[in-house]
């Protein structure tokens, strides 16, 4: 799931409002200017505006969603399996087990569906503090003292974060619970693995983390992880915007 702030002239009309919260929320996909004008986000937005939100209280197979939006059952897959996944719509399992299965929002309410939403990104959140607080206790307990130096950085005024609900397992070290967060909030993702040998994690653990009250260029942090300036950017760049 994305948190990110909302279009500044968001609320023109129930489809534009419903489009401006499904793309805030990365229910379209992309942040692009054509977004809304493809397929799949006409589709994520028609199940709102003529499923979900008229009959917030109906039971939907794929079927009946497929034809209700006039697209074939691949298209809606997709859409339904994102909102189950952040625990936006649950299922009705049918009495009989060659009855096909059923989708519908949490407690049959808009407003109650979406209060399930937060509580799970309340809970990631929570969980990715709790592991701030554990590793900010590590690196106060191995701090080092390094001259200060200084950087001048623009920031984007846009906020934009990924958030996902991460296993922490039961060794609880300072390298697993900086791979956790940094999966948690999309920094790390399966190409990184092991974590602690990619870039992005010798950037914050090496650089950040491990040296807090130093400023760095670019080009010093590229010459300490060895690396080329591109690749230190785009790192940067993703840290910088979050």
């Amino acid at each position: 799931m994305r948190i990110r702030n909302p279009n500044e002239n968001y609320g023109g009309g129930r489809e534009n409002l419903t489009a401006d919260f499904l793309q805030a929320i990365g229910f379209l996909g992309t942040d692009g200017p054509k977004t809304r004008e493809t397929k799949r986000a006409r589709t994520g937005i028609l199940l709102f505006t003529k499923c979900l939100i008229p009959e917030p209280a109906h039971s939907w197979t794929t079927s009946e969603i497929a034809a209700e939006l006039d697209v074939p059952l691949q298209a809606i897959y997709r859409h339904l399996q994102w909102l189950r996944e952040v625990g936006f719509l649950t299922e009705d399992f049918p009495g009989k087990a060659e009855d096909p299965k059923k989708v519908r929002l949490w407690h049959y309410d808009l407003q109650k569906a979406w209060d399930g939403v937060e509580n799970r990104a309340r809970i990631c959140l929570d969980t990715y503090r709790d592991i701030i607080n554990n590793l900010n206790q590590t690196l106060k307990e191995t701090k080092e003292i390094v001259p200060e130096g200084m950087m001048a950085l623009e920031r984007d005024e846009t906020f934009t974060i990924d958030i996902r609900e991460i296993e922490r397992g039961n060794n609880l070290n300072y390298e697993s619970e900086l791979g956790a967060l940094g999966r948690g909030i999309g920094l790390f993702s399966n190409h990184h693995y092991p974590y602690r040998e990619s870039m992005p994690y010798k950037i914050i653990d090496e650089c950040f983390f491990q040296r807090p009250d130093r400023a760095w260029t670019a080009e010093e942090i590229s010459a300490w992880i060895e690396t080329t300036r591109p690749t230190a950017y785009r790192h940067l760049n993703r840290l910088i915007s979050l």
